[in-house]
């Protein structure tokens, strides 16, 4: 019997360790003013913040649950210190809601806060949040991070940013850029309401994808500019530059529903660019003094290029889709057209299409 009695309560004692094995690690409210990592599964609920000279190591295959808002405040994590999440691309590590459903705005998102510490993010996964990570005057870098189904993915209000192998999917808004530096690599911004949108900001895209955004791929006001072979597909607008400076390289625009590349008093430098099956115009200009050069332009439903502001643009040594003249004028919308528009230089123009493209 005592053999019998002692096995009842040795299995007793197993499973209660194994259930409070699986519901893993709760913190409520909590401040970590000392180093901590973690592992395994981890609940949050209310706020976590990682006070300034704490670090909060997450280790692969993590996954971090935020639990349901309560009093209409979103659980979040807050970083004053500083996060190192390192996933790896078989065991990423994944920020999500208590609940399985998928919905916008469900927990509050990553917040950081005047942390110029190295923060880093790799091969993680942020899901239904509000502002998936939301950066003020702190620095962070992100590799093989995906943020999917937010209100706003990403934010940035004076910050410093790297990024390589980032998506955004499904979300209200991409990403908002505000007074920060931006440096991203292959990055990717697909069916979002609207994708990138930067202001007063400097930033470098090499390789970016914006693809099937409702509004467009990106909003630019006031801001420097390079983006080298991306590529602006199916958008309403592919992308838009309000002031600013900088150069567009390489890149694609395809078969965007609305104009695909609009261009107000911003100066931008385009070359080697295509311009192919958009559904109105592929590139307007409102001043600004852009220049184009050794660009493609194709089977554009609008014309390729329009002239909407007073000044003069040069868009010498493009290809138009043919060398006949008449065609060639037919696309263009200037001084010739409507003589409160401003002249487009054209010729001479290319008659083949250039070799390197993207």
């Amino acid at each position: 019997m005592k053999t019998l009695i002692s096995l009842i309560v040795f299995l007793f004692l197993g499973s209660v360790a194994s259930a409070a094995e699986n519901s893993g690690t709760v913190y409520d409210s909590a401040i970590l003013k000392e180093d901590v990592t973690w592992r395994g599964t981890v609940l949050v609920r209310g706020s976590v913040v990682v006070a300034p000279h704490s670090t909060l190591r997450i280790e692969p295959g993590t996954v971090i649950r935020f639990a349901a808002a309560t009093e209409s405040r979103l659980s979040n994590l807050v970083i004053q210190g500083r996060l190192h999440a390192a996933g790896t691309v078989e065991r990423p590590v994944v920020f999500t809601s208590e609940f399985s459903k998928m919905s916008r705005a469900a927990w509050g998102g990553l917040v950081f806060i005047s942390t110029a510490k190295r923060n880093v993010i790799e091969q993680s996964r942020i899901e239904n949040v509000d502002v998936g990570i939301d950066v003020r005057f702190s620095t962070i870098t992100l590799k093989g991070v995906s943020i999917l189904h937010a209100e706003t993915a990403f934010s940035s209000q004076d910050g410093v940013v790297q990024a390589e192998d980032f998506r955004i999917s499904g979300s209200e808004t991409g990403a908002l850029i505000f007074d920060s530096e931006f440096e991203g690599k292959n990055i990717s911004v697909d069916s979002c309401k609207d994708g990138l949108i930067f202001n007063r900001s400097a930033f470098v895209l090499v390789s970016p994808k914006l693809l099937n955004n409702k509004r467009f791929g990106i909003n630019s006001t006031e801001s420097r500019v390079k983006i080298t072979d991306g590529e602006f597909a199916a958008n309403a607008v592919g992308a838009q530059l309000k002031g600013g400076e900088g150069q567009i390289f390489m890149s694609a625009f395809l078969q965007n529903r609305d104009t695909a590349l609009h261009l107000n008093d911003a100066r931008i430098r385009i070359e080697r660019c295509l311009f192919s099956e958009n559904k109105k115009d592929a590139l307007r200009v409102e001043d600004g003094r852009s220049l184009l050069f050794n660009n493609a332009f194709s089977a554009n439903t609008g014309f390729n290029l329009y002239n909407a502001g007073n000044e003069v643009v040069s868009a010498r040594q493009n290809w138009w889709g043919g060398g006949d003249r008449d065609f060639i004028y037919g696309k263009i919308y200037d001084a010739a057209k409507n003589k409160n528009s401003g002249v487009v230089q054209i010729y001479p123009w290319l008659n083949e299409k250039p070799q390197l493209l993207p």
